[in-house]
């Protein structure tokens, strides 16, 4: 299972692929949608999902948001509405899933409408937008201009890379150009500091030891799965937050603050960390402030 995850975050998305024909996990099956998702191949992965529809159902979050993005991304939006319903019916899991198959429809959509937008803007028109002060048109014109070519909207780019008064934008702008592979040397503006980047030499966010270790302790420590998805989804937003800087708290210190932000979005309950092995380690005073700190740049997403 490691080996999956380290080869996926290696680009080796053929090799997942090939390892994976004959698996019949939930969790490979993850991976091998991911490998065919990174690759393109979006047919390819809802196949997956047909096949071991059932199997894949042991995580009702991963699987609802797969699919309904990748009929959204081939344009199927009544069969999204319909596979929708499907997942609507069965019975109860859990708040979480509950809260994922409220917001869905707008999903759609959102996904319907924009793709129906896209072809209609001009390069003008996006650079406007990219000036606009309204976060929501900022971010449209960027999934638009990321399907484009990215290199005759850079000056606008650049300019928000040291401008934004949104840290979220300035992640999503460098992430863009680091899949595009832009090899410039750029200026981004973090939290009032100053970085000089290289779109090119960087790595790409939801990597490195300490994201795995952290992703890895949620299943291990929490002991809830439901809190576990919620931790991930917490923890790759504010991955994006802070990108491309480095984490700088402790593994123990993130599993600890997530648990507790999970537990809020959940509404399960009070701040005992209590079932944590490592509680006994922790700073609480210490844990609260990393936990207000957090909660700030999440209001972002």
């Amino acid at each position: 299972m490691d080996s999956l995850k380290s080869l996926l975050d290696n680009k080796q998305y053929d090799l997942v692929i090939k390892l994976t024909e004959t698996s019949t996990t939930s969790n490979d099956l993850f991976y091998r949608i991911s490998a065919f998702i990174f690759l393109g191949k979006y047919e390819e992965a809802l196949y997956v999902i047909q096949d071991h529809q059932e199997v894949l159902e042991s995580n009702l979050v991963a699987l609802i948001n797969a699919h309904i993005n990748l009929l959204c991304v081939l344009g199927r939006f009544e069969q999204a509405y319909t596979v929708l319903d499907y997942y609507a019916n069965l019975p109860y899991q859990s708040q979480v899933v509950e809260e994922i198959l409220r917001k869905m429809p707008k999903v759609i959509e959102a996904e319907e409408k924009k793709q129906n937008t896209f072809k209609f803007y001009s390069d003008e028109e996006l650079e406007e937008m990219l000036k606009s002060e309204r976060f929501e048109d900022v971010l449209l014109a960027l999934d638009i201009i990321k399907n484009r070519d990215v290199l005759a909207f850079l000056p606008f780019l650049k300019e928000l890379l040291v401008s934004s008064n949104k840290e979220v934008i300035k992640s999503y702008i460098l992430m863009m150009l680091v899949k595009k592979e832009v090899d410039r040397d750029l200026t981004i503006s973090k939290e009032g500091q100053l970085i000089n980047v290289n779109p090119k030499k960087l790595n790409p966010p939801f990597q490195g030891e300490v994201f795995d270790k952290v992703v890895k302790g949620f299943d291990r420590e929490y002991k809830d799965s439901t809190l576990s998805q919620i931790a991930t989804q917490l923890f790759s937003q504010y991955s994006i937050y802070i990108y491309p800087d480095e984490y700088k708290y402790s593994v123990n210190e993130y599993l600890a603050v997530f648990y507790l932000l999970a537990k809020d979005y959940a509404s399960s309950g009070n701040e005992d960390l209590s079932l944590l092995s490592f509680a006994n380690e922790l700073d609480l005073e210490k844990i609260k402030q990393i936990k207000a700190e957090i909660e700030k740049m999440l209001e972002e997403f």
